[in-house]
């Protein structure tokens, strides 16, 4: 039986826990007891009681936080933006980083006992614009001969801690031992520098849609960085100039061109080679040759996305820069519906030219907008902040808890010996405890799993997504919205579960990485404060332009 709060004040609906009854089956079963209880059963439950007395003394750990202590903790923020009190009796009044606190409190002991049936399949973790981005990207291969392919790659970057070696530092991104190994290859002074690490030193990582690494970076001197490329043949090496590598989207696409482009043809053809009929192609090549600086895409009855857009003359490389520009902002598969528009600028009146302003007017979501920096040649929406860049809180809850079972995706069962991963962390949060997105995104997966009961899938900015598990309420639904720090859900202990937990993933372009230890963007990037007065002008100018259907080509 559960019993619900009232939720007549925002303060009681945030914090307030639900809670859960048992009745015992025996309870059920006999109306009433026949006496007293016999000296043996009070010895049973006397014994019982000093040696729970006993363990709870020595271990000295509280299950459960109460609810004014996790507001008292609430008050405290360590420097990864998540609150955090320490303990009472610690001597030091420096505040623990929360990720070397999580760290150190598993032991080998606790890890026997770890929750070994957490996990979602492929299909119900998949993307859900995942078929669009291939079949838009495949129609790109096939039908933009004349255009730069644009790949959806991201840069990430590691600190070097104390501990680490480059072998734990790829388990945390989930890169496997194997492609360290071949990567690295059989040069012992290569290996050497490698595994040389200075605490405080910075490692690069590019990884791609599909979450293969692309791109390693690592300093090997004072003046000198070694460079990882992924070819056809494999890993290549190269030393260069320290710094000199730019970690862009520029250096991001060639990366992945450069591993990429002699394979995927013959994919692709396979996925794409049904719906691309020879009078689509000439349609697209009539509408991209005679459209004008404006464009405006009007979504038709039974169309989808990009059969619209590329109908109203957008190529499908364009298509697919817009999907990137907008993801974690617009689920395509769920957002976009028949009468839905989308307005695009370009800063030639032949529309050629580098895209200016993208617009969307959606039934369900209202306008969204996306608008070029002619200083860096980036996107923002109107304040200026990045579409591309998100800011994270590193756990989405207020409250002081336990890790119950880290992150290990080389994790082997203890009975069968088979490695079942565990791509997430699992914390040992009470039924009912509230959980809000870390940051703003669009819910993905809203539904329930035998597994993993009642879970959630967000999608963010920059190729994040996150995954919440064993939930016993979902407060939002699939193709939703969310900023950071609105409600999404509530704890508890649905699906295969040993206890109430939450089982929390971060992923990067699909690939899970370790929570505790991936570094997350604290902020998110915004347009410069010197350019800051020319970006507003222009907005004002693109907002303009974008209702001006004079600059759409003329019938």
């Amino acid at each position: 039986m559960e019993c619900f709060v009232s939720n007549s004040l925002d303060f009681e609906k945030k914090y307030t826990m639900i809670s859960e009854d048992y009745i015992s089956k025996e309870a059920i079963g006999v109306g009433f007891t026949k006496g007293p209880l016999s000296k043996k059963h009070n010895k049973f439950i006397f014994g019982t009681f000093f040696v729970a007395l006993a363990l709870s003394i020595a271990t000295n750990q509280d299950l459960y936080s109460s609810e004014e202590e996790d507001l008292v903790a609430s008050n405290t923020k360590d420097n990864s933006g998540f609150l955090y009190s320490p303990e009472a009796d610690d001597a030091s009044d420096e505040l623990v980083p929360l990720a070397q606190t999580y760290a150190s409190t598993t032991s080998d002991k606790k890890e026997a006992l770890e929750n070994y049936d957490d996990g979602l399949s492929d299909v119900d973790l998949a993307d859900a614009d995942a078929q669009i981005n291939k079949e838009v990207s495949a129609l790109a291969t096939n039908t933009d001969k004349n255009q730069t392919r644009a790949y959806s790659a991201k840069w990430m970057s590691e600190t070097v801690q104390s501990g680490d070696s480059i072998s734990s530092i790829f388990k945390d991104l989930n890169i496997s031992a194997s492609t360290l190994a071949n990567m690295v290859g059989s040069d012992a002074a290569i290996k050497k520098k490698v595994n040389n690490l200075k605490i405080g030193e910075s490692l690069s990582f590019l990884v791609s849609d599909n979450g293969e690494l692309l791109v390693f970076i690592k300093q090997v001197s004072d003046k000198e960085q070694i460079r990882f490329y992924k070819n056809a043949n494999g890993y290549s090496s190269v030393y260069e100039k320290l710094g000199s590598y730019a970690l862009d989207d520029n250096t991001a696409n060639s990366a992945a061109e450069l591993a990429f482009a002699e394979n995927e043809t013959k994919v692709e053809q396979k996925v794409t080679q049904a719906p691309v009929t020879a009078p689509a192609i000439e349609q697209k090549k009539s509408s991209f040759e005679s459209r004008g600086r404006l464009v405006l895409v009007t979504i038709n009855h039974g169309e989808t996305f990009s059969q619209a857009a590329n109908r109203a003359g957008i190529t499908y490389n364009e298509i697919n820069k817009i999907i990137q520009m907008f993801k974690g902002k617009i689920l395509f598969s769920r957002n976009i519906r028949s009468g839905d528009t989308m307005r695009v600028l370009f800063d030639k009146a032949n529309g050629q030219g580098k895209i200016q302003a993208v617009e969307f007017n959606l039934t369900r979501g209202g306008k969204i907008a996306t608008y070029l920096n002619a200083a860096d040649g980036r996107y923002y929406d109107e304040n200026g902040v990045n579409d591309t860049a998100t800011t994270f809180a590193r756990f989405p809850f207020h409250a002081r808890v336990r890790v119950t079972s880290p992150f290990n995706p080389a994790r082997r069962h203890p009975v069968t010996g088979r490695v079942r991963p565990h791509n997430g962390v699992d914390f040992g949060l009470p039924v009912g405890s509230v959980i809000f997105a870390p940051s703003n995104g669009v819910v993905d997966k809203a539904a329930f799993s035998r597994s993993a009961g009642y879970y959630i899938v967000l999608r963010h900015h920059g190729g994040y997504s996150t995954v919440y598990m064993h939930l016993s309420k979902l407060s939002v639904k699939p193709g939703q919205r969310v900023k950071a720090g609105n409600i999404i859900a509530r704890s508890g202990n649905t699906g295969i579960s040993t206890g109430p937990h939450l089982h929390y993933e971060v992923r990067v372009n699909g690939r899970a990485v370790n929570p505790l230890r991936v570094k997350l963007e604290s902020s998110s990037s915004t347009v410069n404060s010197k350019a800051r007065k020319a970006f507003a002008v222009s907005v004002q100018k693109y907002k303009k332009e974008l209702h001006q259907n004079n600059l759409m080509a003329k019938l």
